[in-house]
């Protein structure tokens, strides 16, 4: 396929993310995408303008222990030229010790399921003292993406 018909017939698998509880605080993205965070707006804007085709919250399914578990990735993006899929998750509240524990278990999850950081698996930080700024994002996308 070219470029464009592979991307096309990326873009074109349909499939429902997660649903937003009614009491959460409402980002869009430029492009009107609903978002969970400031933070996931900037790297969807970014994704955006650098041309690099994503879905967000795309169901995946894993395995965990005895059994099949679906989650839902920030991103799962498209690299074009490797035509090969990253999933990009973004910790954003590094700071709480609970928030920080799933991480560890996410990440143990992602690992026993073949994905590994730098090769499949992007991850992004943040506190509230150190938050994300778009230089880090554009280097991962720079670095992984394009």
């Amino acid at each position: 396929l070219s470029d464009e018909d592979f991307v096309k017939q990326w873009e074109e698998v349909t499939y429902e993310g997660k649903e937003f509880a009614e009491d959460i605080p409402e980002y869009y993205t430029d492009s009107g995408e609903r978002v969970r965070s400031k933070s996931e707006i900037l790297i969807a804007d970014a994704l955006t303008r650098n041309k690099i085709p994503y879905h967000y919250e795309f169901p995946l399914q894993l395995k965990a222990k005895n059994n099949n578990i679906e989650i839902h990735p920030d991103f799962i993006c498209l690299n074009l030229k490797k035509r090969r899929e990253f999933i990009w998750e973004h910790f954003g509240m590094m700071d709480s010790p609970e928030y920080a524990e799933n991480f560890v278990k996410k990440q143990a999850l992602y690992q026993e399921n073949g994905f590994f950081a730098g090769k499949n698996l992007l991850c992004t930080f943040e506190t509230s003292e150190h938050p994300i700024n778009l230089k880090q994002v554009e280097l991962v996308i720079q670095n992984y993406l394009t």
